[in-house]
């Protein structure tokens, strides 16, 4: 039998969404303290629930029907049917078999249920269902309030027993009862009485979080609860005298659970953060932090972001360090701002203390091995075809005992023009590369100044469907205004230089029997540069780059605009791929190119080499795509001295998060020399021996010096609802001194859908560490 009842009266207020996770604090049971906990959000981090290590019966508990979605007009319907109906004189009805109420992602299954008119409730009992937008429950019975016009009266919804489930957060609990509904002061609770909570098999919890009371408010979309205690194996190990915990992904301000670690330079660290939700654009994250060997540090994250501005300021501070006696801080300051579509404001601004911090408070080998420190601001402005930028630039030193000579010069300011324009409509180019800049440098003896660079161009770039051709004509004037801070002048004339290349090369391909396409494609690059003498031009910023297959078609084999590169060459390259023809996908890439020299080189940085090589070093490269693995190949082979100069190899495999596998070797060699500069190996795993347990490693050594750089290891227990992780970690720090390691325990224990026992610390490790490597505990 199927009815509709058409009024507005029947609602059933249970809406409650959980949060991916909530984030507990472990107290001692005597602690006092009010605890608030928050979930953080993580962009991009929202995961899927891996229901391949849950048992088979784990889904008996987790199981719902999607609530149907009524069109607007039909919204204020209930719609009931039922195998029978009986209407008494005082209007009440009694509904008995496959009962079916349905609202607005509302629906309601049982046996039985009874309306009264009087009290304006249905009662419910046998087999009672309730599938919300959010949330479902089952029941052994209960009552809902259709229109509740006692205000002394609080609940809409009143149910026993219940076991419930709400899938955006995967877990499930149960409760002796809940009562939902709207409040004397109109506001929007439910309260679950004698209830616990778990993302696992509730038939089989391995952890569990009880409380005598658990308090739900819909409309700031949290819950609360007192003397809450969380079991693991049935044995309690976790207390709070009172929790706050998020109900949605709205954020509120409270502490997040502790990070404790050790290690052999800063011993056992113990850090709370207190999340500050200041507004719903800006938040902060404040860490106390003690370290037994260094003291209290005071750590902070501050985050803003309006219609067109975003920033982050974060830092650390350390009144006193106990090791050195000495004030530690460490601060980053970043901001983008997009004032206009085509205008926008870059600011990075950082420092520390003393040139030993990242050592001493960091375990990535990537900061630990940061020689700079580049503080700047950056206007840009875009239109069309043309791009401008204005920087302000300050690099500091990270080593304090480097020399003030060998340190690098200030941009106050840089301002570049780059662009390019069609003429008359044609395929003719004119090109502009402009700058301007002026140095200046913390060491009064050195040269300082002003140096304008203005580059104008024409091009001809023409192709066809198997073909390119690419003719290039600048003209680089370059002027100098420079002297020394200490008074002393210098005279440098202006240079200018006529540079002409020619760029082309051809496109062959053909189809293979496997369906694939293979491609060949050579190049030409000619390129001539006639020599100026230079050598009374001060350096302020120019270098000569690593040799790589990007230098055989740049047209000046320095960077920096000190020096332009005099050149009479050729490049000759071949390139060939494996394509998917249907997707364009590129399976494989290989590239071989050298340059050859028909007159010396007589531009130098010092001035007194000239360069009489007849031709470069033969580049080559292969990059191999191929379903799960991934290959790279660089080499470098110097043909006057017939030995590979630089050579580089990684393979890397990945089938899934829990499997991956990489190996890597690098050796580099001084410039025109045997001597060997770095040959080190990088080898790195993640294995799951089963369902549960996985191990990993990372390992990179250096064959030159014959010691470990960064060697991690650890292992892993990945359950459906809870996981941990322990990690050991020792870093090369400083190979000069006998205290040369730091040697660190990193811990991670999650239980899944309530947040980790050491944050991202270790994930962060990891992620630095290991190439492919994804947090699998989320």
């Amino acid at each position: 039998m199927l009815f509709t009842y058409s009024t507005k009266k029947f609602s059933l207020n249970m809406r409650v969404k959980f949060s991916r996770y909530v984030y507990l604090l472990l107290l001692i049971p005597v602690s006092q303290n009010i605890f608030a906990v928050t979930a953080e959000p993580q962009p991009g981090q929202k995961s899927t629930p891996d229901l391949s290590l849950c048992p088979a019966k784990y889904e008996t508990t987790k199981t719902r029907i999607e609530p149907r979605a009524f069109s607007i007009e039909n919204r204020g319907n209930t719609e009931i049917s039922a195998d029978f109906t009986e209407s008494s004189t005082d209007g009440s009805t009694i509904l008995d078999g496959n009962i079916i109420i349905e609202r607005h992602l509302i629906r309601v299954t049982a046996d039985h249920a009874n309306y009264s008119k009087t009290n304006d409730e249905i009662t419910f009992s046998g087999n009672v269902f309730i599938d919300t937008e959010n949330i479902s429950l089952n029941a052994d019975g209960g009552t809902i309030s259709i229109n509740n016009t006692d205000p002394g009266k609080k609940t809409q919804g009143r149910f026993n027993n219940i076991i419930f489930f709400i899938p955006d957060s995967n877990m499930n609990g149960k409760a002796e009862t809940i009562h939902s509904g709207k409040q004397s002061d109109n506001t929007n609770h439910s309260t679950l009485t004698n209830a616990s909570i778990t993302s696992c098999d509730l038939l089989d919890p391995d952890w569990l979080i009880s409380a005598d009371e658990i308090e739900l408010d819909h409309d700031d979309e949290y819950g609360s609860a007192d003397d809450v205690v969380i079991r693991f194996k049935g044995v309690p190990f976790m207390y709070t005298p009172y929790m706050e915990f998020p109900t949605s992904d709205k954020r509120r301000s409270g502490l997040l659970f502790p990070t404790i670690g050790t290690s052999s330079s800063r011993g056992l660290e113990l850090a709370v953060p207190w999340y500050w939700n200041i507004a719903p654009n800006q938040d902060a994250l404040l860490t106390p932090r003690y370290m037994e060997k260094r003291g209290f540090e005071l750590g902070g994250d501050y985050r803003y972001l309006t219609r067109s501005t975003n920033g982050e300021l974060k830092g650390a501070y350390l009144p006193e360090d106990d090791i050195t006696n000495e004030e530690r801080y460490q601060y980053r300051y970043q901001q983008h701002s997009q004032i206009m579509s085509n205008l926008s404001i870059d600011i990075d601004l950082q420092d520390i203390s003393d040139s030993d911090y990242f050592n001493d408070f960091s375990n990535n080998l990537g900061t630990t091995s940061q020689t700079h420190l580049d503080r700047n601001a950056t206007l840009r402005y875009d239109l069309n075809n043309w791009h401008m930028k204005a920087m302000v630039q300050d690099i500091k030193t990270i080593d304090e005992t480097a020399s003030l000579a060998t340190r690098p010069y200030e941009r106050l300011p840089q301002v570049t023009i780059i662009g390019d324009e069609a003429i008359a409509s044609s395929p003719l180019l004119f090109s502009l590369d402009s700058e301007y800049v002026d140095f200046t440098h913390e060491d009064d003896s050195k040269t300082t100044g002003s140096r304008l660079t203005i580059k104008p161009g024409l091009r001809l770039p023409l192709s066809g469907a198997a073909w390119f051709i690419d003719p290039a004509i600048k003209f680089s004037h370059t002027q100098y205004d420079v002297g020394t801070q200490s008074g002393t002048t210098q005279t440098v004339e202006n240079r200018n230089i006529p540079i002409s290349s020619v760029d082309a090369g051809l496109f062959f391909e053909r189809p293979l029997s496997n369906g694939y396409q293979q491609t060949l494609e050579p190049r030409l690059y000619y390129l001539n540069v006639p020599f100026v003498d230079q050598d009374n031009i001060p350096l302020f910023d120019t270098s000569i780059p690593s040799f790589s297959v990007a230098q055989l078609f740049r047209d000046n084999r320095f960077v920096g605009g000190d020096r332009i590169g005099d050149t009479n060459q050729l490049t000759f390259a071949l390139t060939s791929r494996l394509l998917n023809p249907d997707t364009g996908d590129e399976f494989v890439r290989a590239s071989i190119g050298q340059i050859v020299y028909f007159e010396d080189r007589k531009v130098s940085l010092t001035g007194t080499t000239i360069d009489t090589a007849t031709q470069s070093d033969v580049i080559a490269e292969l990059d191999i795509n191929w379903g799960r693995w991934q290959s790279n190949i660089d080499l470098q082979w110097d043909p006057a001295r017939s030995h590979l100069s630089q050579e580089n190899y990684f393979l890397h495999f990945k089938s899934d998060a829990r499997h991956l596998f990489n190996i890597g070797y690098r050796k580099r060699l001084v410039v025109n020399s045997d001597v060997i500069d770095i040959e080190q190996t990088d080898t790195s795993f993640v294995y799951a021996f089963n369902r549960n347990y996985s191990g990993l490693v990372r390992w990179n050594y250096s064959l030159k010096d014959d010691k470990d750089i960064d060697t991690i290891a650890g292992i892993s227990y990945d359950s459906c609802c809870w996981s941990i992780q322990l990690l050991a970690q020792r870093l090369l720090r400083n190979s000069t001194t006998s205290n040369a390691y730091d040697n660190a325990i990193l811990v991670q224990f999650v239980f899944k859908g309530l947040g980790s026992l050491s944050g991202s610390k270790a994930q962060h490790t990891l992620e630095q560490s290991i190439y492919g490597y994804s947090d699998t505990f989320q």
